[in-house]
């Protein structure tokens, strides 16, 4: 396997998400590289190739980010009820009664992370396609 293979190797795998463990053993079995060699060459191609392989992961991170982005404000709008009551006077009525429930408060705080880690994960998809 000569050097442009075995790049092409490194970045197919990386792009995969495959363990880095895997892909230094497989480096491994199919060359004369040492296990320490291997991993260095790995975190050299992953350097000079990282625009290459976050392109291509790309896509299922901006499918999981919106998902989860989604869903976010699926729960924040389900509960809107009680974010309404939040600018009330009636906040400990609502939190506190039957109707509501406690599960609503939680779906809330759950709907609130959710929207801010869509966000901050489609964020950082969208910032690796344009390198500093």
């Amino acid at each position: 396997m000569n050097n442009e293979e075995l790049t092409q190797f490194i970045v197919k795998e990386l792009s995969k998400h495959h363990d880095r463990g895997a892909i230094v053993q497989k480096i491994c079995e199919q060359t004369s590289l040492s296990w320490s060699e291997a991993e260095r060459t790995i975190t050299e191609v992953e350097a000079q190739n990282r625009r290459k392989i976050a392109s291509r992961q790309g896509p299922l991170l901006i499918f999981m980010s919106i998902a989860t982005l989604v869903i976010g404000i699926g729960l924040l709008a389900y509960n809107i009820e009680l974010i309404v009551a939040i600018f009330n006077s009636d906040l400990m009525t609502q939190i506190l009664s039957l109707q509501s429930g406690y599960y609503r408060l939680v779906g809330l705080v759950t709907g609130v992370g959710m929207v801010i880690g869509g966000l901050y994960g489609s964020w950082n998809v969208l910032a690796s396609f344009f390198p500093d």
